[in-house]
């Protein structure tokens, strides 16, 4: 299949796409995925096609007809060419969608690129036809325009950014690396650059070489926007125009170019059986998205750990910040690692008011087990990293088997210490554990000083106890998630509830949360509230903060083998180390 990808009138978001497929047939049916690799919910991106025609080498039309939501059936009789016109409305600013205005073109191969049933493992060529002006930046072989696949696979593996972007070369390992950045933000280039290649040059070192010939990081700047979404040879990251500074922000920047970075092994290079080969029609199911997508979560701190970019405290605060955010989430209490990674398609990527008290995230809970199993691997005289290795060694080709991890950790720890910890931590939902010993720390916990306290630390002894709501509110004091159990959801709170007044004064946030610290736990709180545009009176009687913010102590009294473990665990020295 031979591509032409052209966009006469960026303001009118509509790629233009042309299609050219030898020998095609009797007939073909061309379809367009439902869903793209990394993302696991089906986003139907077909209701964005339109104007869609067949014509053969000459121009004569053929006749086609719809199928079904994505296909077409083309009747070609016999023809050696057939052409197939279309456009796709690309207004989406995500990592996983496309989008195209009069700044930059940005496209997901998956959301505009139909193939041939049958024929996804031929060769693609790709032709990108940009505006006056603007330049082609691509992972593929090839340039500058035009760019060559070795399959489908890969094609639409390989993100293409259009426009007047920046771009800066650096090498890692002795491969090329690319930076392009689209959108306006307060960006060191060079400094960002510079770090990405320490993160990059870690995992290569870790996990023997990298596995690409050169490699793209795309950075999308705008506003109060994160995310990212990984490929074999590149990674799409969305980023707050100001998500440079202040530092601990900037960290959090880096650790998700880590996290997508680390997706080329973890996720491309290995991935689940059940993904093997990629069926863009439907879901594929798999219960191993806690390995994939957590472990993967877990190393996008420990590397900047590893690298010098965060002392040891800073990644204990980190994991306590995480821990807290667990503790708070009933839904881990009721779901499992492997039914939230299973059920991904229908929960994960389609959040409601109520996803804190159904179900966990397999992103934060599988960076939390693979931490525990890190460590418990340690205690074995193995690692985390080896696992990874182990795995890639033995299932790169077939993919990973629904029980591939726990019978890797078996081959170490023997097959009834890996079950009890499977059956515990991954099939089960019992509350979270760790060997912390191993590393001279301790888990602590304290109810929270306030709505805003994420844990990770301790807490402030003069802080004054404040009464315990259970409820999440916005800027405007709408009500987001009501906590199962607490004070708002046994008095009736709703997700959606706008508070306008306690006690017939007027509230703001500052106001309410004085009246938090002022009533204690015990006291109530006379709310009136709006819902659905009626004028509600709520009385709430408050509750005792839950003992649910963590934090990871360091032990003073920690062994010399107890801080060297630490250190080999996370490269920084133990942060109870005498100064």
């Amino acid at each position: 299949m031979r591509y032409r990808l052209s966009m006469p009138e960026p303001h009118s978001h509509l790629f233009h796409v042309e299609a050219a497929l030898d020998e095609p047939g009797a007939e073909v049916v061309l379809a367009l995925p439902v869903w793209t690799p990394g993302s696991y919910l089906v986003r139907e991106f077909a209701r964005h096609l339109e104007g869609f025609t067949a014509s053969d080498a000459r121009g004569a039309p053929l006749a086609w007809e719809r199928i079904d939501k994505h296909r077409f059936r083309v009747r070609c009789g016999g023809v050696n060419r057939a052409l197939i016109r279309y456009r796709v409305y690309a207004n989406d600013l995500t990592v996983r969608t496309s989008h195209l205005d009069g700044s930059h073109g940005y496209m997901n191969g998956a959301n505009v690129l139909v193939h041939a049933e049958g024929r996804t493992q031929e060769p693609c060529v790709l032709e990108v036809v940009p505006p006056p002006g603007w330049l082609v930046t691509c992972p593929l072989d090839g340039g500058p325009t035009e760019f060559t696949a070795r399959d489908y696979d890969e094609l639409v593996d390989s993100p293409v950014e259009v426009g007047t972007h920046a771009l800066l070369e650096f090498a890692a390992l002795g491969k090329p690396h690319t930076l392009a950045v689209w959108g306006r933000g307060e960006l060191d280039l060079g400094s960002f650059a510079a770090d990405l290649r320490r993160l990059v040059e870690h995992h290569g070192n870790m996990l023997g070489g990298l596995p690409y010939s050169r490699y793209l990081f795309l950075v999308h700047l705008s506003d109060r926007r994160r995310g990212g979404l990984e490929h074999a040879r590149s990674t799409t990251l969305h980023v707050d125009r100001g998500g440079f500074s202040p530092r601990e922000t900037y960290l959090e920047t880096l650790s998700l170019a880590a996290h997508e970075h680390l997706h080329a092994w973890n996720v491309k290079k290995l991935r689940p059986a059940a993904l093997k080969p990629y069926d863009y029609s439907r879901e594929q199911y798999t219960r191993l998205l806690w390995w994939f997508e957590g472990a993967t979560s877990y190393y996008d701190h420990l590397v900047l750990a590893r690298a010098g970019l965060i002392d040891g405290q800073g990644y204990l605060r980190h994991l306590g910040k995480g821990l807290t955010e667990l503790w708070r989430t009933p839904g881990a209490a009721k779901v499992s690692l492997e039914e939230a990674s299973l059920t991904s398609w229908v929960k994960h990527y389609r959040p409601d008011e109520n996803s804190d008290n159904s179900t966990v995230s397999y992103y934060l809970k599988g960076e939390l087990v693979a931490m525990a199993l890190d460590l418990l691997l340690r205690r074995h005289g193995r690692s985390l990293d080896e696992l990874l290795r182990l795995l890639i060694d033995r299932h790169t080709d077939g993919g990973v088997p629904e029980d591939g991890v726990e019978k890797a950790v078996a081959w170490w720890i023997g097959a009834d210490a890996a079950r009890a910890f499977f059956d515990a931590q991954v099939r089960g939902t019992a509350p979270w554990t760790a060997d912390l010993a191993l590393v001279g720390l301790a888990m602590r916990t304290r109810p929270a000083d306030g709505p805003d306290d994420e844990g990770g630390k301790p807490g402030d002894p003069d802080e004054p106890g404040a009464g315990w709501l259970g409820a999440d509110l916005d800027d405007d004091l709408e009500v987001t998630t009501v906590r199962e159990g607490s004070p708002a959801w046994r008095a009736g709170l709703y997700p959606g509830d706008e508070i306008v007044a306690e006690g017939g004064v007027r509230m703001t946030t500052k106001k309410l949360q004085r009246r938090l610290a002022d009533r204690g736990s015990g006291g109530t709180l006379h709310l009136h509230v709006f819902r659905r545009d009626e004028l509600l009176p709520l009385a709430v009687q408050l509750g005792l903060p839950p003992d649910d913010t963590v934090w990871l102590e360091p032990l003073p009294e920690a062994t010399p083998a107890q801080r060297a473990a630490f250190k080999a665990w996370c490269g920084a020295p133990h942060p109870g180390e005498p100064a």
